[in-house]
């Protein structure tokens, strides 16, 4: 009797584990799509700080959903003008306004560590809370004048 009574519970915890386990209830997302969109919109200056970076906030993923995660943006430099030399990290800017009502819209830097007459190229590469990063931004060149007027150098050609 003690036997057939336990048979009767055990699909009772079965559906009990089933059913109260805990996590998200939806099919998960491959990572590709839960990627930032890249920015399209950097755009830079000469200042007399330095050179001055603006970019909007990406919102929606690769996959065209809306982003709620934005972590932060990795500024990377490169102060050769040859497109094919590597960029080196500047700066990570962290983003902490996610349960505002009102989220940035743009973001701005300020490089300072730049020289006179040395044009500078720049990107920048979008991430997630979980460390899901973006393909990097358009790159912007442009030279430091005296003055902090823009002065934007030309892009050599790549030889093939």
């Amino acid at each position: 009797m003690a036997r057939s009574r336990n048979l009767y519970l055990l699909p009772l915890a079965f559906c009990l584990v089933i059913f109260s386990s805990c996590g998200r209830k939806s099919l998960p997302r491959p990572p590709e799509d839960v990627l930032p969109r890249p920015i399209t919109n950097l755009t830079a200056s000469s200042t007399p700080q330095g050179i001055q970076l603006w970019w909007s906030r990406p919102s929606t993923y690769t996959s065209g959903v809306q982003m709620t995660d934005l972590g932060g943006f990795v500024i990377e430099r490169s102060a050769r003008t040859d497109p094919l030399a590597p960029f080196e990290r500047l700066a990570v800017l962290e983003v902490n306004d996610r349960d505002r009502f009102r989220q940035v819209k743009r973001f701005s830097h300020v490089d300072n560590d730049t020289s006179v007459g040395m044009p500078y190229r720049y990107r920048v590469v979008s991430y997630t809370l979980d460390r899901y990063f973006s393909a990097p931004s358009n790159v912007v060149t442009v030279e430091r004048t005296n003055t902090g007027e823009e002065s934007h150098a030309p892009l050599p050609t790549p030889q093939r």
